[in-house]
């Protein structure tokens, strides 16, 4: 692959940006579990009469998205470092609110945890929704007024409504088997969880340090840029800046007029749904569980429709800590959907990911290496050099090159989408993927067979 003046420079597309696709198979679950979540918590603020603190206890019912594709254990525990990652973000954000009125710095501390949590979920791989939900929560939280005496009871609010989402998660493995256990190892090897993934993300020369600073400058150039325009609050800026970066130019761009559709139809539904919300503290409750689920249940299907359920389901969340007037609201949040847009589009330009065209070629030589092993693995099994009893070294073969398969294709949807890179090696790599897949199959006969047989 090549790179520099030589590249090719390939055009933006704009058809089939809109189009619906399959909805994701584990949306009722997600969209049921968040709204069980967040309306337990809702119901005892309701009856206390304490609604403005449901945007604490929100940040922690939201970790309820997280995870519902992973067998149980690994659902545990994703679910755990969700929590732990969503209140550490809330904490940062939260002092900063308390400690400092200027716009500027907060606008600052919010791109820096934009950019954090991009890094950390890329390196993850947590899934679905992502680093958006916590920048999300750590963006609007930033621009709440707060106590610092304040901040510890609030954080305890976030961290109930974490542990409620966690037994929400998790009550399905009471009353049913663990379905997906039979994909545990493949999960385990393709999605890799804990703090080796983020250290060997912040080495130098990883693929993902360029996207990361993407994501914190372009946040910040938004968020100051709203705020210069006369936003006191331009959380949604960074938000949306944050948002829309994807793994490359051509997929940023994409997801770039996804959003602006999408918040821009979601403004005229919250407009539209403001005599209801104004109905008192209930009705704005339903129309935040409403807008939860809505949003579940369209986001796989596009991302524009997913948004216009999320606009107003965001807005309510941060209506619950003070009500603001309509106009106001409704007109700064588009022109931040507009400029958090255009600044992140700029910054994916401007900021390119030169280390693209090589993860694509160090990718290949990983995926060639286990490829070979196993080959010999195989070889060695069939002069009955190797005793069938070594299950721990065709498991573990079988993790790598699931792992480098993973890792490949990832490299090459990276690459190919950046406007300034030729496009990938196409013989090699489609030879690369045959081959992988190839050995990946032969690997889990034996593996299969001896489930069976246990």
């Amino acid at each position: 692959m090549a790179e520099g003046a030589g590249a090719l420079v390939r055009p933006l597309p704009v058809r089939g940006v809109l189009r619906l696709g399959r909805g994701s198979d584990t949306w009722f679950r997600a969209a049921s579990s968040v709204v069980v979540a967040s309306a337990i918590p809702y119901a005892v603020l309701l009856a206390s009469g304490r609604l403005h603190l449901a945007l604490y206890t929100s940040a922690g019912s939201l970790v309820a998205l997280y995870a519902h594709n992973r067998p149980y254990a690994a659902r545990a525990r994703t679910l755990a470092r969700v929590a732990l990652l969503m209140l550490a973000s809330l904490a940062v954000a939260l002092g900063t609110a308390a400690l400092t009125g200027d716009v500027a710095i907060r606008v600052a501390v919010a791109a820096l945890l934009a950019a954090a949590h991009k890094l950390v979920c890329d390196a993850t791989r947590i899934g679905p929704p992502a680093n958006v939900i916590f920048t999300f929560v750590a963006a609007s939280c930033a621009f709440v007024p707060q106590r610092l005496a304040d901040v510890p009871f609030h954080l305890a609010l976030a961290l109930a409504g974490a542990v409620i989402a966690w037994l929400v998660c998790m009550a399905p493995a009471l009353v049913r088997r663990d379905r997906t256990r039979r994909l545990a190892v493949v999960q385990e090897a393709v999605h890799p969880r804990g703090m080796r993934a983020v250290l060997a993300a912040l080495r130098p020369g990883s693929p993902l340090l360029p996207v990361a600073t993407r994501v914190g400058a372009s946040a910040a150039a938004a968020g100051w840029l709203t705020m210069l325009l006369g936003v006191g609050r331009p959380y949604w800026a960074i938000v949306t800046a944050a948002a829309i970066f994807q793994a490359n130019l051509e997929l940023t761009w994409r997801r770039a007029l996804q959003r602006i559709l999408g918040n821009l139809l979601g403004l005229a539904l919250f407009t539209a749904l403001l005599p209801v919300i104004g109905l008192g503290p209930v009705a704005l409750v339903l129309v935040a569980l409403a807008a939860q689920f809505g949003a579940e249940a369209t986001m796989a299907r596009n991302y524009w429709l997913g948004s216009l359920f999320v606009t107003p389901m965001a807005l309510s969340m941060v209506e619950f800590a003070g009500h603001r007037p309509p106009h106001e609201l409704v007109g700064q949040r588009w022109l931040d959907t507009c400029a958090g847009a255009a600044v992140g589009l700029l910054g994916c330009v401007l900021i390119t990911n030169r280390r693209a065209a090589g993860r694509v070629h160090r990718a290949l030589t990983r995926l060639d290496v286990a490829v070979a092993e196993a080959d010999a693995l195989a070889l060695a099994r069939a002069e009955q050099a190797l005793a069938d009893a070594q299950h721990a070294v065709v498991a573990a073969l079988h993790d790598r090159v699931a792992h480098a398969l993973a890792e490949l294709g990832e490299a090459v949807h990276v690459a190919e989408g950046e406007w300034w890179l030729r496009s990938a090696p196409a013989e090699r790599v489609e030879r690369a993927l045959q081959d992988g897949r190839r050995a990946l199959a032969a690997l889990a006969v034996p593996l299969q067979a001896e489930r069976e047989v246990a």
